[in-house]
């Protein structure tokens, strides 16, 4: 429960914070989480945001339906400008290059994930915790490490099986409630 004094900071914090667009049952943990740019975040329906989220809209950012961030997790939607060729300035100068981060339907997003500008990830991708995104993610892959690398991909029909079902969302599927069991267990099913 939140204190009246904790109360006070989060309204005065969050009080500017107006997303361009918020879909139906979305939660986000606003009170340790940033949003820059606010403005210029899309989020779809059934959207899940973890604590300590640290989110920079400035170049766009588009996150699609049934899509789940961990605690953490940081997405870079623009980076100095170090170019050589260009470069007015060391290590770097006062342009900022910009370009959107797109997170398709039902991803998973791990713990302190960094995702930089320019990224698309696909629909049904997974991205373990601690990884670097430094390029495009396909559809139903399953990515990890730093740099973030294709490490297998999802069963593509039993996804599209699930996600052409009435209900497909986790939250909303099977609530927030969680069953515990080995691996084993799961795959002698």
């Amino acid at each position: 429960m939140l204190s009246f004094i904790e109360i006070i900071i989060v309204k005065i914090k969050y009080r500017k914070i107006v997303f361009q667009n918020v879909g139906k049952n979305s939660v986000f943990k606003l009170w340790n989480s940033s949003f820059i740019y606010p403005e210029n975040i899309s989020i779809g329906d059934n959207v899940y945001v973890g604590p300590g989220a640290y989110f920079d809209a400035t170049g766009d950012l588009v996150i699609c339906n049934g899509v789940i961030f961990g605690p953490e997790v940081t997405i870079y939607t623009r980076s100095h400008n170090y170019d050589s060729t260009c470069l007015e300035a060391l290590p770097f100068d006062q342009k900022m290059v910009v370009a959107p981060v797109v997170i398709k339907e039902y991803v998973w997003v791990g713990t302190k994930v960094i995702i930089l500008p320019g990224i698309t990830v696909g629909k049904g991708a997974v991205i373990a915790a601690g990884a670097v995104v430094t390029k495009d993610v396909p559809e139903y892959a399953v990515v990890g490490g730093n740099p973030a690398k294709v490490l297998k991909y999802r069963n593509r029909e039993r996804f599209e099986e699930l996600a052409s079902s009435q209900e497909p969302f986790v939250y909303n599927k099977k609530g927030h409630g969680k069953e515990f069991i080995t691996k084993e267990k799961l795959l002698n099913k």
